[in-house]
């Protein structure tokens, strides 16, 4: 592969398929992804997975594709493709998924993930350090750049890990609230069980972002691909991120405030009684009320004295 080309232009040369499993069977790690949609790269980016990982099993939790994502990934070798589409979130095809790895090691990648060469090398040399491990990575929006992302949170995408590390796990997650956010549960979650998290800087992934069919309405409003999202997606993006930080994680300040914004927008959208809110925190994971009920206090009186500041600016001459 040449490297000296756009990332653009590997996506579109075409490349033949190698699969890593026939070079390097003795390192071979079963792969997970769960699937609804993906986007037009998405051969090309089997073809990296291929290249880059010696793939004992492609694990696929169909959970419902809405575009010709399964008849594209049946073209590859050693697939199989579980039956998700009664499931309702992510968290539970991705609990279902790992249930049926095999292997000691196992890779969860995203379908709209591409994996640069060098990616399984850099990543399995912690195998031996961490028990689940991810890596940086690099937005594909038109240009190429790194994400100047907050090294304390965890990323979702290509992440790496040990099946045991997951035994104790599994059982806590519910067909529920684990969505967008299942990278900072699951990084959460391995802490919580004295299992060891942790982020290899010497491996990144490209991230995509760009149009992919969708269950629900989704239209490019400008070059910067802001998306207006239908208000059913909206109201579960926020839902589940709300409710499944709460309910599978200790109460933590720097995920508090993302909390409260969601929930204010739930109110907006009258999806949300903040009374029946907390009632629900008190009986799921009450240690976070108190931080919930200070920081709510405190973005209110930001937003009193927003209000006031405008008012004043108005009035004077």
């Amino acid at each position: 592969m040449d490297n000296k080309k756009s990332i653009f232009g590997r996506y579109y040369e075409n490349p033949q398929f190698v699969d890593q499993y026939v070079e390097d069977p003795g390192d071979a790690v079963d792969v997970i992804i769960p699937l609804i949609h993906t986007n037009e790269l998405w051969k090309v980016n089997l073809l990296s997975y291929y290249r880059e990982i010696p793939i004992n099993k492609l694990l696929i939790g169909d959970g419902g594709c809405v575009d010709n994502s399964l008849e594209i990934v049946k073209e590859f070798p050693r697939v199989e493709l579980l039956d998700h589409r009664s499931y309702k979130s992510l968290g539970y095809s991705i609990r279902k998924l790992i249930e049926a790895v095999e292997s000691e090691f196992f890779v969860y990648l995203h379908s709209d993930v591409f994996l640069p060469p060098g990616w399984f090398g850099a990543m399995q040399q912690y195998r031996g350090q961490y028990d689940w491990f991810e890596c940086r990575q690099r937005i594909t929006a038109l240009i190429e750049y790194d994400l100047n992302d907050d090294a304390s949170r965890a990323l979702s995408g290509s992440q790496m890990g040990r099946r045991q590390a997951f035994e104790q796990i599994l059982p806590k997650i519910d067909d529920d609230f684990l969505y967008r956010n299942e990278d900072i549960i699951f990084a959460g979650l391995i802490k919580e069980n004295n299992k060891k998290y942790g982020r290899v800087n010497e491996a990144f992934h490209y991230h995509q972002v760009m149009y992919k069919q969708s269950a629900w309405v989704r239209k490019v409003k400008s070059i910067n691909f802001q998306l207006e999202i239908d208000q059913q997606e909206e109201v579960r993006a926020a839902m589940t991120q709300v409710k499944g930080l709460v309910k599978y994680l200790r109460p933590d300040k720097q995920y508090v405030r993302g909390i409260i914004e969601n929930a204010d927008r739930l109110q907006e959208l009258g999806e949300m009684d903040w009374k029946k809110f907390l009632q629900w925190v008190k009986q799921t994971n009450p240690a976070w009320l108190p931080l919930i009920s200070k920081e709510a206090r405190l973005q209110a009186w930001r937003r009193l004295f927003r209000a006031v500041k405008q008012v004043i600016k108005k009035t004077l001459p």
